[in-house]
């Protein structure tokens, strides 16, 4: 017997479920099973004292299996990813079909073009694929992905203190950064592939690692008729602990159980919050 609606949370790159914490209330208040899925070679491993990665395609599979068992016991299924998380939805929607009735993809990043990106990104498919990379990983630095100094500063106390915090890994590795390039390209080449009908995309305005053109490839590639979006006037990256993580959350939940409603090219816009342009 099926019941309800299941949603399965995919956290960012090399971190962990903690990160989509937040949004738990709200979901389970909405009557959903929430399913915080840990894989293999993608989450942050806290018994590794090395993270390896395994192959991207790894991770799709991984969240197809999970999708397929939870469709044996609900009515209906719900990604919701942040960040890389949020290709891996879109990753798995490419594959899963029909399988997925709804999406919520948070800081959605097919492009990295934010305010804080440094302008020699350009360099990094050297870092990527070539032998230079074995001595190169990246370190999180301020601000986190967060906008509120509060929060910003308790990040920071645990990155001194642990090697992951709610925002992610205190270091990615190469191979963490090489498999989620290649996802990146996988996904962006085969959007139109996407056949979940109903598709939020929440965005801050001021997400210092992917700007709000974010949304317009997404627009492009899923066409807007199943593609709402969401714009956030007080967050950075990390929308689901920062400023506006109750607003985060209640759309989140809000959107997830309305499997019916016509999707339409309307833009999602709470008082408080701004559209896209």
């Amino acid at each position: 017997m099926t019941q309800g609606t299941a949603v399965l949370l995919l956290h960012g790159l090399c971190s962990t479920p903690d990160e989509l914490m937040s949004l738990h209330p709200a979901l389970r208040s909405a009557g959903c099973t929430v399913v915080a899925l840990r894989i293999a070679g993608y989450s942050f491993d806290p018994t590794a004292p090395v993270q390896r990665a395994s192959a991207w395609h790894t991770w799709i599979a991984a969240i197809e299996a999970e999708v397929d068992a939870l469709r044996r016991t609900h009515a209906r299924v719900a990604l919701v990813g942040i960040s890389a998380g949020a290709s891996l939805a879109l990753g798995a929607a490419i594959h899963c079909g029909t399988r997925i009735d709804a999406m919520v993809l948070m800081s959605t990043t097919l492009r990295f073009d934010g305010w804080a990106i440094p302008r020699t990104q350009w360099l990094l498919p050297l870092a990527l694929y070539t032998p230079l990379g074995r001595w190169w990983s990246y370190r999180e630095r301020p601000p986190y992905g967060v906008k509120n100094e509060r929060v910003r500063a308790w990040i920071e106390r645990e990155l001194q203190q642990r090697r992951i915090s709610c925002a992610g890994a205190a270091v990615l590795g190469i191979g963490h950064l090489r498999e989620h390039d290649r996802l990146i390209r996988h996904v962006r080449n085969h959007l139109g592939r996407v056949q979940c009908p109903r598709v939020l995309a929440i965005h801050a305005r001021e997400d210092e690692v992917a700007s709000l053109a974010n949304l317009d490839l997404l627009a492009r590639g899923l066409g807007a008729s199943r593609l709402r979006t969401l714009v956030l006037d007080n967050s950075y990256h990390m929308v689901c602990i920062d400023n506006d993580r109750q607003q985060v959350a209640s759309e989140t939940a809000a959107f997830v159980v309305q499997p019916h409603a016509a999707p339409g090219p309307d833009r999602v816009a709470p008082s408080s919050l701004a559209t896209a342009p």
